[in-house]
């Protein structure tokens, strides 16, 4: 009867065991998901910021040789 008892006992805690692991599951999953879509935006503002600099470094560029030109 203990036994029979305790095997019942066993059996309720591997089940929520169980449970308790494929929630973990999901939500270490979602969080994956959300870091990944972050990592997106920051890449895509990086990219943004390097065109930007880019551009800067072209405008930069043509005013001094604007300046070279007419110091000559």
């Amino acid at each position: 009867m203990v036994q029979t008892i305790l095997l019942i006992l066993l059996f309720i805690i591997e089940i929520l065991a169980f449970g308790w692991l494929i929630w973990e599951a999901k939500s270490s999953r979602k969080q994956r998901e959300t870091i990944l879509e972050v990592e997106k935006q920051i890449l895509n503002l990086e990219k943004t910021i390097i065109a930007m600099e880019k551009t800067l470094i072209k405008k930069v560029n043509k005013i001094n040789e604007e300046l070279i030109k007419t110091k000559k």
